[in-house]
């Protein structure tokens, strides 16, 4: 009679070569297993069957598959627990068929072993997917000895992931019936916290944690902020890196180590906080004379900060319509700015232009996914979306309804953690017949945002001439229309870019910088088309770094001697002089006297 019951072969491994290469102890847990009562009995019921008493278990990968048939052993006193190694055995292979005759010796010992031993034999075989992707001779290998399994004192215990299971197992209908099919859902908040608990005891940092809502915090901020991974694993890897940093430095156990343990990461500074209250005029501060704009944002932010967005989709999308250079993507860039304290690495922009054909499919699916798993928390900006192919177009369909997005591997990327912005010039003619409305320049007069509305309305109906995907506007949040920007705000922006350069130009060479007022009237009223607003502040802010910025860098350049210089415009303006009909101004640059 065998009486060690600690899977090992006992000074037996000559009388079972295979069962002692290819197969080791099922080792004891790590940790204390909780809240898995139901599940473990659920597979020794499985185990207890006459006939079909093989187990398959579904899950996530870290849900604890493992853990479960561990925690069945220590439970089970009448069986012994060996677990298969796959890899020790596919790497012995000359060809994928050879897997067949391994499998069939391997259990053949196995059954020698439980009938010699007058004990019954549990092999786990985690990845089991594998076997059925090597070979379709190692699955016929399988099915009778799955199907006799029973009588020859043997018991399967199979695992793997839902998606490797529906790729490759539940094709084959015939060894599914040789498996009872047991799905393991990952653990809840409350068995979480215990385990982390648990964890901190056997560590003996338990007395570490002087605030008791910590444990709580790991379990929400893991599930928030790193939605691709599966509970208790993403929780119990938090925790050890803090264990890890504590140990090292002696860092205390407190919120401010989860946060950095979190940014290390994931990327994402979860000590930043938004201010709620001060939204509309960070953004109206730094997007000027678009207040009706700012003001659907704003209404929508709150939401999110609140924490009241719908949790099965991107935390909120916009479209933002309007003429170019009328503010689009500096509202993006603020949102960045606002939501994460940066609008570099959180701002993903993706000209749509590039993904105009259909062919392109590929490529934007790659790359998108790509991204957002590298940065999973920012604002994307999918501009000018009009110009994309109907199949690129689909892929948005897809993130907007369910939040998420298969890559290139077969893995699920989400989308759950990012603001999503659109920007389109369609119907763009529309918005020049309200340039007649803007009286006040702040675009809170009652005339205007009656025509605003009327404009959100249109573009909601109306296609226009660039073919905007209506299946869209289903499916966005909040369509944002941006009025055309009036000549005085247009001066507003350049004026806040020129200070912005002069500052720059001080930092870095130490050279002030004076600007005569008539530069200002040069770049907005000298280059502009009398008749529109075409173009916007962009044309303007162009026509500075075309012109200003390069006479300046120029000029800093041969003389690094010179410690203030001056711009200024020589020649007449067409603002100066209506009978010109081309102007002969120019930027001056020279050493202020």
């Amino acid at each position: 009679m065998f009486t060690n019951l600690d899977g090992s072969l006992d000074g037996r491994d000559e009388r079972y070569p295979k069962l002692a290469q290819y197969s080791d102890p099922l080792k004891a847990p790590e940790r204390e297993i909780v809240g898995r009562e139901h599940e473990i009995s659920q597979l020794m019921a499985a185990m207890a069957r006459p006939e079909l008493c093989n187990a398959l278990l579904l899950a996530p990968a870290g849900a604890g598959k493992t853990a479960l048939v561990q925690a069945a052993m220590l439970k089970d006193v009448k069986r012994v627990y060996r677990e298969v190694d796959l890899a020790r055995m596919i790497a012995g292979l000359s060809t994928p068929d050879e897997m067949a005759a391994l499998l069939k010796g391997l259990f053949d010992e196995a059954e020698r072993f439980s009938s010699d031993e007058h004990v019954e034999l549990v092999l786990f075989i985690d990845e089991f997917h594998q076997v059925v992707q090597l070979s379709a001779a190692s699955v016929e290998a399988l099915k009778p000895v799955l199907a006799a399994s029973g009588a020859r004192g043997i018991r399967v215990i199979a695992a793997t992931t839902f998606d490797e299971f529906h790729k490759y197992v539940a094709p084959n209908q015939p060894l599914m019936e040789r498996l009872q099919r047991i799905n393991v859902s990952p653990p809840d908040q409350k068995t979480t916290v215990e385990i982390l608990k648990g964890m901190a005891r056997r560590y003996g940092v338990a007395d570490q944690f002087y605030d008791d809502h910590i444990f709580e915090m790991i379990y929400e901020y893991t599930n928030r902020y790193i939605p691709a991974s599966t509970q208790p694993r993403k929780s119990i890897l938090v925790l050890d890196s803090m264990v890890g940093w504590h140990r090292y430095a002696g860092r205390p156990m407190d919120r401010g180590l989860l946060a950095d343990v979190l940014m290390e990461s994931t990327n994402v500074n979860v000590a930043f906080r938004v201010d709620a209250v001060r939204i509309k005029r960070q953004l109206d501060e730094a997007v000027f004379s678009q207040e009706f704009a700012t003001s659907v944002v704003a209404k929508r932010l709150q939401v999110c900060v609140a924490d009241l967005n719908d949790k099965t989709k991107p935390m909120s999308s916009f479209l933002f319509t309007g003429s170019t250079g009328v503010g689009k993507t500096e509202l993006t860039k603020q949102l960045a700015l606002l939501l994460f304290g940066d609008d570099q690495r959180h701002l993903i922009r993706f000209d749509m232009s590039e993904y105009a054909r259909e062919e392109s499919l590929d490529l934007f699916r790659s790359e998108l996914t790509k991204r957002v798993w590298d940065m999973g928390h920012a604002v994307l900006l999918f501009d000018e979306i009009e110009k994309a192919a109907p199949a690129v177009t689909r892929v948005l369909l897809q993130v907007l309804d369910d939040g998420r997005l298969t890559n290139d591997n077969g893995r699920q990327v989400s989308f759950l953690n990012t603001y999503i912005v659109l920007t389109t010039n369609a119907g763009s003619e529309i918005y020049e017949t309200i340039a007649q409305y803007n009286v006040d320049d702040t675009g809170s007069g009652k005339e205007l945002v009656e025509k605003m509305k009327e404009i959100r309305r249109s573009i909601s109906t109306t296609q226009g001439d660039n073919k905007f995907p209506p299946e869209l506007l289903g499916r966005i949040d909040a369509i944002v229309p941006f009025q055309p920007l009036s000549r005085e705000t247009q001066r507003k922006i350049v004026k806040n870019k020129l200070r912005q350069m002069r500052r720059e130009v001080m930092v870095k060479h130490g050279v002030r910088v004076e600007i005569a007022e008539r530069v200002l009237q040069y770049l907005i009223d000298d280059h502009a088309d009398t008749d529109s607003n075409a173009g916007g502040a962009r044309a303007a802010i162009a026509k500075m770094t075309d012109e200003v910025t390069t006479a300046i860098a120029a000029f800093v350049n041969a003389h690094t001697r010179e410690r203030v210089l001056r711009v200024d415009v020589r020649g007449t303006m067409r603002s100066e002089d209506k009978g010109l009909l081309k102007s002969d101004s120019h930027i001056e640059v020279a050493a202020a006297r």
